[in-house]
Protein backbone atom coordinates (compact mmCIF):
# COMPACT_ATOMS: atom_id res chain seq x y z
CA UNK A 1 0.00 0.00 0.00
CA UNK A 2 1.39 3.41 -0.94
CA UNK A 3 1.49 6.48 1.28
CA UNK A 4 -0.92 8.15 -1.15
CA UNK A 5 -3.50 5.37 -0.87
CA UNK A 6 -3.12 5.40 2.92
CA UNK A 7 -3.73 9.17 2.99
CA UNK A 8 -6.86 8.73 0.89
CA UNK A 9 -8.20 5.95 3.14
CA UNK A 10 -7.71 7.84 6.40
CA UNK A 11 -10.18 10.57 5.64
CA UNK A 12 -9.87 14.28 5.12
CA UNK A 13 -10.86 15.92 1.88
CA UNK A 14 -9.17 13.30 -0.29
CA UNK A 15 -11.41 10.36 -1.02
CA UNK A 16 -11.57 7.37 -3.31
CA UNK A 17 -13.08 7.91 -6.72
CA UNK A 18 -15.08 5.37 -8.70
CA UNK A 19 -13.00 5.82 -11.85
CA UNK A 20 -9.21 5.93 -11.72
CA UNK A 21 -7.67 8.77 -13.71
CA UNK A 22 -4.70 8.58 -16.01
CA UNK A 23 -3.12 11.95 -15.48
CA UNK A 24 0.39 12.23 -16.84
CA UNK A 25 3.20 9.88 -17.66
CA UNK A 26 6.01 12.21 -16.61
CA UNK A 27 6.74 14.00 -13.35
CA UNK A 28 4.35 16.60 -11.94
CA UNK A 29 5.47 19.59 -9.87
CA UNK A 30 2.84 20.37 -7.24
CA UNK A 31 2.54 23.82 -5.72
CA UNK A 32 1.03 24.79 -2.39
CA UNK A 33 -2.21 26.05 -3.94
CA UNK A 34 -2.96 22.45 -4.92
CA UNK A 35 -1.60 20.72 -1.81
CA UNK A 36 -3.42 23.04 0.58
CA UNK A 37 -6.82 21.63 -0.44
CA UNK A 38 -5.90 17.95 -0.05
CA UNK A 39 -6.86 17.55 3.60
CA UNK A 40 -9.53 20.23 4.00
CA UNK A 41 -13.15 20.74 3.04
CA UNK A 42 -12.08 23.61 0.75
CA UNK A 43 -13.56 23.54 -2.78
CA UNK A 44 -11.32 21.81 -5.32
CA UNK A 45 -12.10 23.42 -8.69
CA UNK A 46 -8.74 22.44 -10.22
CA UNK A 47 -9.01 18.75 -9.27
CA UNK A 48 -6.11 18.74 -6.80
CA UNK A 49 -7.36 15.52 -5.19
CA UNK A 50 -6.83 13.75 -8.52
CA UNK A 51 -3.08 14.30 -8.17
CA UNK A 52 -3.11 11.73 -5.38
CA UNK A 53 -4.51 9.14 -7.80
CA UNK A 54 -1.73 9.41 -10.35
CA UNK A 55 1.21 7.05 -10.59
CA UNK A 56 3.34 9.94 -11.87
CA UNK A 57 6.19 11.11 -9.70
CA UNK A 58 5.19 14.18 -7.68
CA UNK A 59 7.89 16.79 -7.11
CA UNK A 60 7.93 19.94 -5.00
CA UNK A 61 10.43 22.39 -3.59
CA UNK A 62 10.71 21.75 0.15
CA UNK A 63 9.26 25.25 0.57
CA UNK A 64 5.87 23.86 -0.56
CA UNK A 65 5.31 22.12 2.77
CA UNK A 66 5.82 25.45 4.55
CA UNK A 67 3.47 27.27 2.18
CA UNK A 68 0.74 24.62 2.50
CA UNK A 69 1.03 24.67 6.29
CA UNK A 70 0.77 28.46 6.24
CA UNK A 71 -2.44 28.17 4.20
CA UNK A 72 -3.84 25.78 6.82
CA UNK A 73 -2.76 28.21 9.58
CA UNK A 74 -4.78 30.94 7.84
CA UNK A 75 -7.78 28.60 7.94
CA UNK A 76 -7.14 28.14 11.69
CA UNK A 77 -7.24 31.92 12.16
CA UNK A 78 -10.60 32.01 10.32
CA UNK A 79 -11.80 29.12 12.54
CA UNK A 80 -12.14 26.81 9.53
CA UNK A 81 -9.61 24.32 10.93
CA UNK A 82 -8.32 23.56 14.39
CA UNK A 83 -4.77 22.81 15.48
CA UNK A 84 -5.35 19.04 15.46
CA UNK A 85 -6.54 19.29 11.83
CA UNK A 86 -3.37 21.16 10.87
CA UNK A 87 -1.12 18.68 12.63
CA UNK A 88 -2.90 15.80 10.91
CA UNK A 89 -2.69 17.54 7.51
CA UNK A 90 1.06 18.13 7.95
CA UNK A 91 1.57 14.49 8.92
CA UNK A 92 -0.37 13.31 5.87
CA UNK A 93 1.43 15.71 3.53
CA UNK A 94 4.83 14.51 4.70
CA UNK A 95 3.75 10.86 4.39
CA UNK A 96 2.96 11.25 0.69
CA UNK A 97 5.54 10.02 -1.76
CA UNK A 98 6.53 13.50 -2.89
CA UNK A 99 10.12 14.03 -3.96
CA UNK A 100 11.15 17.11 -1.98
CA UNK A 101 13.81 19.23 -3.69
CA UNK A 102 15.92 21.63 -1.62
CA UNK A 103 14.81 25.19 -2.38
CA UNK A 104 18.41 26.40 -2.20
CA UNK A 105 19.22 24.41 -5.35
CA UNK A 106 16.50 26.29 -7.24
CA UNK A 107 17.36 29.84 -6.15
CA UNK A 108 19.48 30.94 -9.13
CA UNK A 109 17.10 29.74 -11.87
CA UNK A 110 14.11 30.97 -9.84
CA UNK A 111 15.69 34.42 -9.49
CA UNK A 112 16.26 34.56 -13.26
CA UNK A 113 12.64 33.59 -13.91
CA UNK A 114 11.40 36.10 -11.33
CA UNK A 115 13.35 38.88 -13.05
CA UNK A 116 12.06 37.82 -16.47
CA UNK A 117 8.42 37.49 -15.40
CA UNK A 118 8.16 40.14 -12.69
CA UNK A 119 6.85 37.39 -10.43
CA UNK A 120 7.85 36.47 -6.82
CA UNK A 121 10.88 34.21 -6.42
CA UNK A 122 9.07 31.73 -4.15
CA UNK A 123 6.54 31.01 -6.93
CA UNK A 124 9.29 30.82 -9.55
CA UNK A 125 10.81 27.95 -7.52
CA UNK A 126 8.01 25.76 -8.92
CA UNK A 127 8.70 26.95 -12.48
CA UNK A 128 12.44 26.32 -12.10
CA UNK A 129 11.80 22.83 -10.76
CA UNK A 130 9.34 21.98 -13.54
CA UNK A 131 11.73 23.28 -16.20
CA UNK A 132 14.71 21.37 -14.79
CA UNK A 133 12.79 18.06 -14.76
CA UNK A 134 10.73 18.52 -17.95
CA UNK A 135 7.71 18.23 -15.68
CA UNK A 136 4.22 19.65 -15.88
CA UNK A 137 3.15 22.15 -13.22
CA UNK A 138 0.03 21.65 -11.12
CA UNK A 139 -1.14 24.99 -9.73
CA UNK A 140 -4.41 26.77 -9.03
CA UNK A 141 -2.63 30.15 -9.04
CA UNK A 142 -3.78 31.93 -12.21
CA UNK A 143 -0.86 34.36 -12.25
CA UNK A 144 1.63 31.50 -11.92
CA UNK A 145 -0.19 29.61 -14.69
CA UNK A 146 0.30 32.61 -16.98
CA UNK A 147 3.98 32.79 -16.04
CA UNK A 148 4.37 29.09 -16.79
CA UNK A 149 2.88 29.59 -20.23
CA UNK A 150 5.25 32.52 -20.89
CA UNK A 151 8.35 30.41 -20.14
CA UNK A 152 7.14 27.23 -21.82
CA UNK A 153 6.33 25.14 -18.74
CA UNK A 154 3.42 22.83 -19.47
CA UNK A 155 0.42 22.90 -17.11
CA UNK A 156 -1.18 19.87 -15.53
CA UNK A 157 -4.85 19.25 -16.10
CA UNK A 158 -7.01 16.61 -14.42
CA UNK A 159 -8.58 15.95 -17.83
CA UNK A 160 -5.39 14.53 -19.41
Amino acid sequence: MTARSTARRRGGRVRERATPYTLASGPIVVDASMAAVWFTSEPDPRGAARLLETESMLLAPDLMAVEATNAWWKRLRRREMDLADIEQAVTRLLALQIVWVAAATLLRPAARLAAELGHPVYDCMYLALAASHSAVLATADERLRKGAERVGVRLWSPRR
